[in-house]
This record gives C-alpha cells, structure tokens and sequence, in this order.
C-alpha cells in the first residue's frame, strides 16, 4: 500500500468515535485497513484481526532471525 493509498483511507479520530461500528464493519467485510488520523497523525491502522495475526507472527520470525516468505499463510485465511 503506498502514501495514495493511505491518503485515500484516511479518517479523522472523531469520525471513528461517532461511527465506530461502520468503521468495523467496513474493515471486517471489506478486508481493507482503516488509516486513523488525529491531529494530521496517522499512527494507528484497523485491519482485520487474521492479518493483524499474521503479521505477527511475520513480526516474531523477523525479530529470531528466522526465515520467512510473504506466501505464509494464516490459519484463518
């Protein structure tokens, strides 16, 4: 995903807060990350709990030194 991308996904903190269950469910259905954006920061990105799982464990073998391919699949998916 590139900076277009996240430009494209963008959403004020307020929004979240007043809408939060459409928000969930955009991302649940869709598949596609949320960019959440307070004060121009864009810190935090809502994407479904199987990829947030999966790059975890991309995270954990980085971090021990082991190999990896991004065609690792999660078990949910």
């Amino acid at each position: 995903m590139d900076e277009d991308d996240l430009e494209n996904f963008a959403v004020p903190i307020t929004h979240v807060r007043d809408s939060i269950g459409f928000y969930y469910q955009h991302v649940a259905e869709s598949e596609r990350p949320l960019v959440i954006q307070r004060y121009r920061q864009r810190s935090v990105v809502m994407v479904p709990l199987w990829e947030w799982r999966w790059l975890k464990r991309l995270e954990a073998k980085v971090r021990a030194g082991e190999p990896f391919t991004m065609e690792d699949k999660t078990d949910e998916h």
